[in-house]
């Protein structure tokens, strides 16, 4: 039994010399490291590609806004122009004189109730009252109200 003790080291030499027990330890540590590394250059090579897609897009899309502008306005331009030129030419001379008489009415009535406002504004300021008290005198009930 000797023969055999001599041959084979003791247990506690195994564990200290064991070159496989270590090489375990850093086995178990590379495949982290690499699966790090390759994520890091995965996010890397990502945002590279993103940022060259994204330079590469902002010059097409200012095109295809610019295009997008100019032909909303040209089809607005179209069909006020048209509709316009149709409905000149479409249109009996009575209604067309019908506009433009109760344009007129309409606009006279603005500017009397205009000039009446000023005139009633200068009037309040001759007399030294305020401005802030509003068109209605306070012994003037309010229409609405009664």
């Amino acid at each position: 039994m000797n023969d055999d003790s001599q041959s084979h080291p003791p247990i506690n030499e195994l564990s200290d010399e064991n070159p496989e027990a270590e090489n375990v330890s850093e086995d178990t540590s590379r495949p982290f490291e690499d699966f790090g590394k390759s994520v890091q250059d995965a996010f890397r090579t990502g945002s590279e590609d993103a940022r060259k897609a994204f330079e590469e897009a902002i010059p097409k899309a200012k095109e295809d806004l610019a295009q997008g502008v100019h032909d909303v306005a040209y089809a607005v331009a179209y069909a006020s122009a048209f509709g316009s030129s149709l409905l000149k030419e479409l249109t009996p001379d009575t209604l067309c004189d019908g506009f433009k008489e109760g344009t007129d009415a309409g606009r006279k009535a603005a500017e009397t109730i205009i000039r009446d406002r000023k005139d009633r504004a200068e009037s309040r300021k001759a007399t030294g009252e305020s401005s802030d008290s509003g068109d209605a005198t306070p012994s003037d009930p309010d229409p609405a109200m009664t």
